[in-house]
């Protein structure tokens, strides 16, 4: 009996910032769906990270955020203990960054199915500063600073905020690697409104049953800022996170961390007048972002067509 082909059959590819955590939740807890036990695989868009423990592979018996796996026998092994009757996905914001990363995945399966979640691009943008502050790898002022600041060319740890919100480039490369119904875009303002709808849709489009949570949780994975930032950075640098990784494990480090510096939301605000500023001079590729995903997207991110 011939073995029969090892193929992902779908690809949540990003944005990051867009509700893809509530959406592995989704589908790690439907019984038709295998995900493996890390949520962002990074396999297709070969990016890379700043910080070593990305590259460290996966035990089989945790869980984590992220990986970048770069070996197609450990990205297979991920996925061993799927069953006949589910279909395996993958969900990876960096996915929707790279324009070569759809040919890649069309390459691995011609017929996978394509899942984009789209956010207001300055706003998205925002959030995942946030996110990099609150874990020390952007330490600006505020996020005027962070997007004048020197680029870094990694993914993991990376500061291309603005860049990862651009989004045509990458989705025009999607939808000249795949057919039109096999590509579905959520944009992440609307379905947020209504996330049991919005998840009913895509288990629809995946062929699925929709499978009714009790609770989904935040889909706004929140941020939040902690006291002392400063001494809490020092703990993150790159020898003090080694040590810190080989004597405690992950959630021990989580409640230490917590009873030393506490942590609330994040206070720091997007600027309108930057947010406004930022959106007009990329009114254009919105135009054609629009045009291609058949969305209402300005009116959903609030920009007048005019």
């Amino acid at each position: 009996m011939v073995a029969k082909e090892f193929k992902v059959d779908f690809f949540v590819v990003g944005a990051a910032r867009s509700g893809t955590t509530t959406l592995y939740q989704y589908f790690s807890e439907h019984p038709e769906v295998y995900l493996p036990r890390v949520k962002e695989l990074n396999y297709f868009s070969k990016v890379s990270s700043n910080q070593p423990q990305d590259y460290d592979l996966p035990k089989p018996e945790k869980e984590y955020h992220t990986k970048i796996i770069q070996s197609s026998q450990v990205y297979k092994g991920l996925y061993l203990n799927a069953k006949s009757s589910q279909i395996k996905g993958d969900i990876s914001p960096s996915y929707l960054w790279h324009e070569e990363t759809a040919a890649a995945i069309k390459a691995h399966n011609p017929e996978a199915k394509i899942v984009v979640t789209l956010r207001h691009p300055v706003e998205r943008a925002f959030s995942h500063y946030l996110m990099a502050k609150s874990v020390g790898y952007d330490q600006s002022k505020d996020f005027q600073q962070a997007i004048h600041a020197p680029l870094s060319e990694h993914w993991g740890g990376g500061n291309r905020y603005l860049e990862w919100s651009d989004y045509i480039g990458p989705l025009k490369a999607y939808y000249a690697a795949f057919p039109k119904d096999q590509i579905h875009v959520m944009v992440f303002e609307q379905w947020v409104q209504d996330q049991e709808t919005a998840l009913a849709a895509l288990a629809k489009f995946l062929g699925l049953k929709h499978h009714a949570l009790d609770a989904i949780g935040d889909q706004h994975n929140q941020t939040l800022a902690y006291k002392h930032q400063g001494a809490l950075n020092a703990l993150r640098t790159p020898w003090a996170r080694t040590i810190m990784h080989s004597i405690m494990g992950a959630s021990a480090r989580d409640r230490m961390k917590a009873f030393l510096f506490g942590g609330g939301p994040a206070q720091e605000t997007l600027p309108e007048d930057l947010k406004n500023r930022l959106m007009n001079q990329n009114i254009e590729s919105l135009r054609q972002l629009e045009d291609l995903v058949q969305k209402p997207i300005l009116e959903l991110w609030g920009i007048n067509k005019a």
